[in-house]
């Protein structure tokens, strides 16, 4: 099944941000290896400009667990990236990159 960039941006960009990690893509490099990257992991490439920032946000600023960002400092990171619906990178005790999508549930009417 095929994530849409438009139905399920959240998700689409957290698929990008993993597929970007995976090629070895960071955050400065051109459009077209992030495109590529895309294409490679089995998505279309990105075709609204706020995908490729939230993208590029996440590569950038990756959240690390075991540096010298405190919890306050990760939760808020979680928080503004639920409340902007965009993925965030958080680097494990390790060191890896973990890709996360967080999502507010939304209130029923």
């Amino acid at each position: 099944m095929k994530i849409s960039e438009r139905s399920n941006p959240a998700r689409y960009q957290g698929a990008l941000v993993s597929a970007a990690l995976s090629s070895g893509v960071g955050h400065d490099a051109p459009d077209a290896d992030l495109d590529q990257a895309a294409t490679t992991a089995g998505l279309r490439p990105p075709a609204l400009a706020a995908s490729r920032e939230a993208v590029r946000y996440a590569l950038e600023c990756p959240v690390d667990f075991m540096g010298d960002d405190s919890n306050q400092d990760i939760a808020q990171a979680v928080f503004d990236a639920a409340s902007e619906r965009r993925p965030l990178v958080v680097l494990d005790h390790r060191g890896r990159p973990v890709v996360m999508v967080p999502q507010p549930v939304e209130e029923s009417v």
